[in-house]
């Protein structure tokens, strides 16, 4: 009969503590993953809970979406337009009223009803669910201040691809011109690029603004609504992004300059013109410069808000001075701007959601060298 080993006392109190020890280290890592996300998700959350809490309840914490509540018939025409953005002509148009005629402010629903024999229980009907998607039917749905979320949206996307497209472009050839910093010229023009980090934008403002005026008024039917005009004032925010910055010339620059010399001088040899090697020699070889700047161009052109708010009308806005334009002077309808922020939110989530692998992929390309 043969014996089996077995461990000693000690080592196995200590292979169990190991093990132990593990066990706890993997909950407590579980743990921290699970709050992070939990605290990083929260906010996404309580905005899209908050796009149902009317107006009036917008100073309550709700942790999920309250119960619709019936409209009261004593609530006025007037404060019902002011504060949830009531269409009069919807209105007038679901209860057979015609469209010349003039309701006072101060009229109330169960007066409206009475005038024009409404019954109440059609006012109710009509008013079902008013105040909990009051919001997301006001953005979706309605024309607010000369343009409508939909305008706003195509506009901040088109803004952004043509941007964030060009400008990487257009960095990646200043950063083929001035690699290696060889010359004085390309010292001096790299250290003007550089210039930009120490000129506020707001410094900038006003003079650049009035040349673009300048400029704009050549073409004629600019002063008039219309689409020179819309087209004109597009265009400036798309010539204000795709200039030359500090940040993307410096990653351009130095991430060109490290590639060898005897690679582009290989590829001349073999008879690639210049266009060539940039084509499908150089751009192969950025892709973490370009991701990287990707990264960090896309958030920032999306929610630009200065820029666009100075050079667009409120007809041809986009999103974020389009959101600001619901902030009134004596009333704010709350509901209406936390529906358009979380819809804003969600086309960059989607874009990360679709393009997350290119991402990693593209950061993680030099983290190791192989």
């Amino acid at each position: 009969m043969t014996n089996t080993p077995t461990l000693p006392t000690k080592s196995k109190k200590r292979f169990r503590s190991v093990a132990s020890r593990r066990r706890w280290l993997r909950v407590f890592a579980l743990f921290v993953m699970l709050t992070y996300t939990v605290v990083t998700l929260f906010p996404f959350y309580a905005l899209f809970i908050r796009s149902f809490v009317s107006t009036k309840d917008s100073a309550d914490l709700h942790l999920w979406i309250p119960e619709a509540s019936e409209v009261n018939m004593n609530a006025q025409v007037g404060n019902l337009s002011v504060f949830y953005d009531l269409d009069l002509k919807g209105l007038k148009d679901a209860f057979g009223i015609p469209q010349t005629d003039f309701i006072m402010s101060r009229t109330t629903l169960r007066q409206l009803g009475e005038k024009y024999d409404i019954p109440e229980a059609k006012i109710r009907e009509f008013f079902a669910g008013f105040y909990t998607f009051n919001g997301w039917k006001t953005l979706l749905t309605g024309d607010l201040y000369g343009t409508s979320f939909w305008g706003a949206l195509a506009r901040t996307l088109l803004i952004t691809i043509i941007s964030v497209v060009v400008g990487i472009i257009l960095s990646i050839f200043t950063g083929y011109g001035l690699a290696g910093l060889r010359r004085r010229d390309q010292m001096v023009v790299y250290n003007i690029y550089l210039l930009q980090m120490v000129i506020p934008a707001m410094l900038i403002l006003l003079p650049q603004f009035l040349m673009f005026q300048w400029f704009f008024k050549l073409f004629p039917g600019y002063g008039n609504a219309g689409f020179m005009r819309y087209g004109l004032q597009l265009l400036a925010i798309i010539l204000i992004n795709i200039k030359g910055t500090a940040l993307s010339t410096m990653i351009f620059t130095a991430a060109i300059s490290a590639i060898p010399q005897e690679v582009e001088d290989s590829a001349m040899i073999d008879g690639a013109s210049s266009w060539q090697y940039v084509r499908h020699i150089l751009l192969p070889l950025l892709k973490v410069p370009i991701v990287s700047l990707l990264v960090i161009m896309l958030p920032l052109v999306y929610n630009q808000f200065l820029e666009p708010y100075v050079y667009l009308d409120p007809a041809n806005s986009t999103l974020l001075p389009f959101i600001q334009s619901a902030v009134g002077q004596f009333s704010t309808n709350f509901q209406l701007i936390y529906s358009a922020i979380f819809a804003s939110v969600l086309p960059m989530v989607i874009v990360y959601l679709l393009f997350r692998r290119m991402f990693v992929e593209g950061v993680m390309a030099g983290a190791i060298k192989g």
